[in-house]
């Protein structure tokens, strides 16, 4: 009788689980996230992707995605590829270098820009040369504006140059915790203020 309960009770689940599937026939790509029977997000008319918010944490209804076109080398200039997608109105777009003694813009390298018409799937270039071996990056901010207020989205592209190890860029100073655990102690930055 045990067994036939098991039985039951085994295939009863299999049934719950394969009901709350909804998703039978839609395989998706993963790489591109567009399903075989989906509409593309850009044709989506539902009202909380008009302003890119997001059921979660507001994002801002911005994308960006980078190509490196050649292969770093200390000394010689590294072009890299930034595509910014934006559904709502211009962008403005800052690339920026933590790491100057690593990494500095190509002499003319515009370090700001606007773009108007962020519909345009143009790319924008920037380059930058490596001045030591590591790990350096670029980081790129995209601002825009929306009905709820000025929203950025940003992103560090990675530049790996030659075969060094990488080594850690510990922002503050190391010191030992009460309970003997290591702590990096932050420096205070004011936001908003320019380091000029």
């Amino acid at each position: 009788m045990k067994p036939i309960k098991l039985l039951s009770t085994a295939v009863l689940m299999t049934a719950i689980v394969l009901a709350g599937c909804d998703n039978v026939g839609d395989s998706e790509d993963i790489t591109s996230g567009v399903g075989e029977n989906s509409v593309p997000s850009e044709q989506k008319t539902d009202k909380r992707m008009s302003d890119g918010a997001s059921p979660g944490k507001p994002t801002a209804p911005v994308s960006i995605s980078y190509d490196i076109l050649n292969k770093p080398i200390v000394g010689s200039p590294v072009q890299i590829r930034v595509h910014i997608r934006s559904r709502q109105g211009p962008v403005n777009v800052r690339y920026s270098i933590n790491d100057q003694s690593a990494l500095m813009f190509k002499e003319g390298q515009v370090e700001s820009l606007e773009i108007t018409d962020p519909t345009k799937r143009e790319p924008r270039e920037v380059s930058v040369v490596p001045l030591r071996e590591g790990r350096s990056y670029v980081n790129v901010s995209a601002e825009v504006e929306t009905p709820r207020g000025l929203m950025i989205r940003s992103m560090s592209v990675p530049i790996k140059v030659g075969s060094a190890p990488i080594q850690p860029n510990d922002n503050g100073e190391r010191k030992e915790g009460p309970g003997g655990e290591a702590v990096i102690s932050m420096p205070a930055q004011e936001s908003g203020a320019s380091s000029s």
